[in-house]
This record gives C-alpha cells, structure tokens and sequence, in this order.
C-alpha cells in the first residue's frame, strides 16, 4: 500500500526538513489495499466429532507500506527536482542504516488520534525520469498488523473500600496488554494483592512494602525493581505480573496505594489517511 500525508517523522529523520514530501507515480484514483489482517485459526478435532473445536485465533501477517519521497516542489521555486547521488546516499544513509524496527509517524490530512507504526526498510527503488532520479521508493515491513497509540498514563489512589475500574480500548481483542506499573504505599504494609477480578481473579501479591517504597514492574519484558536497590524485590513476589484483558478491568487491591499503569494499545487502521 501506498503511503499519503502531509509529513512524516521515521526514526530522527523528517522529510519536510529535507525538503522532501509524500507522492506516487501511480494512479490513485482507486486502490485494493492489504492491510495484513490475516490470521491462523486455532482449532482441535476432539474425538469422532466431525466439526472442530475453535480454541483461538493469531494474526500471522505484517502491514507492508511503501513511500515514495520526492522534492517538495512548493519549498523552494528553485529546487532542482532531480537527486543527485550526495543526496541519495544521505537519505538511504539514516533510513536504511539501523537495526531492527523505528517509529515512523504519518502526519495525516484529518487528524484523528495520533498514531505510529515499528517500520523498516526491506528494500529501495528509484523512480526515474529522462534517466535522472525524480523519486526515491521504501517498501516497508511493520512490526505487527497494528499501528500503536501514544504513551497512556493512569494514575489511581486505590483502597479497599471501592474497586479500580478502567478500560482498555486495545484493537487487538486475542491478547492481554501488558503495561509499565508503579506501586507507592505511603505507608509499611504487609501481604499486598492486587486482584483483577475480570481476568478471573488474576492475583499480583507482594509479602510486604516500605513506608514510601516504589515497585517498578514491566509485564511486557518480566521485570521488576525497587527503589531500595538493595532488597530483592523477586522474592516476595508472587510471579504474576500485572496484565490487562481487552475492555473492562476490574481491580481490588487489600490496602491503600497508589498505582499508575503505562501503556500503549495497537490499533487495526491500516493507513487511512
């Protein structure tokens, strides 16, 4: 799929400061786009029974973008619209030259919720015109089928006496979320849980905290610290990292704290823009 918008930002690299903007030498008047939704069934012949038993589904296919970047014709009436070869190599220098996944933000014609993409470059073409390059072509492989929202951040005053409810608009309705916590007891507490009662009764404990202790937990990469380096937070812990169910989540905790959940949520867009 071809990508449109006003700008873009991958990784450090912007194209309006390069005097560059979004284009294709296509007709665009009507496109069939993929926007890699394909999933695996999950399923089970169970017995003799002729029909099977469905136990899930998993997204198997990666959005492939493709930008073409030209000179901005409107940024300089001087502007020579043919790359000369110092220019194409910086270009391909800081878009092609970096390990694993960047994040690329397309700034859109109708804002809508800021969103960005985990891209990389797969492969580099040229458009040419009387043999002199007009156009520099990325295909492009996200990371996943989703696009990812900003940074959420949600900080509560938890007690016993009413329940923590949130929700949690992730697109991805298969998966848990995995989030950055921090817990803060104001106060030396002995044998605290943290009960998400939508995920059937899923329990975080910890045999106790200190007046003014910080827990620092990353369910997404199972890590855990405090900010007392010296204790050895791991062994009064229960092992079950805090994770959040698509929608509703219903939490009760056993005593006062203050708990702040960090996360983003994937979302199915494609590229709309």
């Amino acid at each position: 799929m071809n990508i449109f918008g006003l700008d873009a930002i991958i990784g450090d690299f912007q194209l309006s400061n390069y005097g560059l903007i979004l284009s294709s030498f296509e007709n665009t008047d009507s496109s069939d786009e993929e926007l890699g939704m394909n999933h695996d069934t999950i399923e089970e012949y169970i017995g003799q029974k002729p029909v099977p038993v469905y136990l899930g589904s998993s997204f198997h296919s990666k959005l492939k973008p493709t930008a073409t970047l030209i000179k901005d014709p409107n940024a300089n009436i001087n502007v020579n619209k043919y790359f000369t070869e110092h220019e194409c190599r910086e270009i391909l220098r800081q878009l092609t030259g970096f390990w694993g996944y960047k994040r690329m933000q397309i700034f859109s014609y109708e804002f809508d919720e800021l969103l960005f993409f985990n891209i990389r470059v797969t492969n580099v073409r040229y458009q040419k015109a009387a043999g002199r390059i007009v156009g520099i072509i990325l295909d492009m492989e996200c990371d996943s089928p989703f696009a990812w929202s900003n940074d959420f951040h949600y900080t509560f005053q938890a007690s016993p006496s009413s329940n923590l409810i949130f929700f949690n608009t992730s697109d991805d309705l298969y998966s848990y979320l995995l989030p950055k916590v921090t817990i803060r007891s104001n106060t030396a507490i002995s044998n605290l849980s943290i009960t998400n009662i939508t995920d059937n009764h899923w329990i975080t404990s910890f045999k106790s905290l200190s007046a003014g202790e910080v827990i620092t937990m990353d369910s997404q990469n199972n890590l855990l610290s405090s900010s007392h380096p010296s204790r050895i937070i791991c062994n009064d812990f229960n092992m079950h990292f805090i994770r959040l169910v698509p929608g509703k989540n219903e939490f009760r905790v056993s005593h006062n704290i203050q708990i702040t959940f960090t996360y983003k949520v994937p979302r199915k867009v494609g590229f709309v823009l």
